[in-house]
């Protein structure tokens, strides 16, 4: 009689090793958003920020595709995988050159409850539609309050003071960037079931992404014709971190969005990366403002969407 329950108790541990490695790759994406913030700051650009960190990150991925025979095999297998599913890094894009530009305006703990609020909404969605390797997930009551309670959340956030000073234009872009980041993790997960490797999901994902920045570099420099500021020197090195966290972050979400779905996998990231950017806001606090009342209400309410969005319907 007990024999049955043997694979459900290591399918339960799975799975919490796999809620576990999401919730420190979330961790991951908060350090990366402020180290690209600081890398703006530098440079002065936004887009050349972004590409920065995309492409210090396919260099990192490149070098561990060639080391693993396993990927280089994977990376044949990639003419099998539809060209729509190929574009998950332009959400990785988004995400990475909103973050940059918004992480020294509003700081990243309200930076990442924007991004929840979009992830959220866009987990529900694509679960719905069954954009990732997993199929279609139904929409219960607990994932739709989730939702709900995030999107109050931002609302609470953007009563403080530093968030009113922002521009609406730029929060909408946070939240629109979240939604872009689900769409990311369900497409780079059919490309991992295609190819067998998260390497290569990683790879094609930072490909994209590169060219993506690549050519809105090309075209700001030609309608702008704007100066670089400073490059950052070895003094500061840890500013081009921003792409090897990426990819780590990316890596981690291909192979363990098939076991959680798109949804609860950005639940945990978000767990993550709230805790993550809170303490970073609070030990490093953007332009000398401290952490803001509202936006600590805001992180604690997206922290309890987090855990409501994750139960049983």
């Amino acid at each position: 009689m007990t024999a049955p329950a043997v694979p459900e108790v290591r399918g339960s541990r799975a799975t919490d090793l796999a809620l576990g490695a999401a919730f420190v790759s979330g961790a991951l994406v908060a350090l990366q958003q402020r180290v690209n913030g600081e890398l703006r700051t530098s440079l002065d650009d936004v887009l050349l920020a972004a590409l920065v960190s995309f492409a210090t990150g396919l260099v990192a991925v490149v070098a561990v595709v060639l080391a693993r025979p396993s990927a280089r095999a994977g990376v044949r297998k990639v003419r099998d995988v539809p060209w729509v599913q190929r574009l998950g890094g332009l959400g990785g894009a988004s995400l990475v050159a909103v973050g940059a530009a918004a992480a020294p305006e509003i700081g990243v703990a309200l930076l990442t409850v924007g991004l929840v609020a979009g992830q959220t909404s866009g987990g529900l969605a694509v679960d719905r539609a069954g954009w990732g390797p997993g199929g279609s997930h139904a929409l219960t009551a607990p994932r739709v309050l989730g939702a709900v309670l995030c999107l109050v959340a931002v609302g609470i956030s953007v009563l403080g003071e530093g968030a009113r000073a922002a521009s609406p234009l730029l929060l909408l872009l946070v939240v629109g960037a979240g939604f872009l980041v689900s769409v990311q993790q369900a497409l780079n997960g059919r490309v991992r079931d295609t190819t067998g490797d998260a390497g290569v999901a990683t790879l094609v994902n930072f490909v994209v992404g590169t060219i993506a920045l690549g050519a809105g570099v090309l075209v700001d420099v030609v309608l702008r014709d704007a100066a670089v500021g400073d490059w950052p020197g070895l003094d500061r090195w840890y500013l081009y971190l921003g792409g090897p966290l990426g990819a780590a972050f990316v890596a981690v979400a291909a192979i363990i969005v098939r076991r959680l779905g798109v949804l609860r996998l950005g639940l945990a990231l978000t767990a993550g990366q709230l805790l993550g950017a809170l303490l970073l806001d609070v030990a490093l606090p953007v332009a000398g403002r401290g952490v803001e009342l509202l936006t600590v209400l805001g992180v604690s309410l997206t922290m309890v969407a987090v855990w409501v969005s994750g139960r049983r319907g």
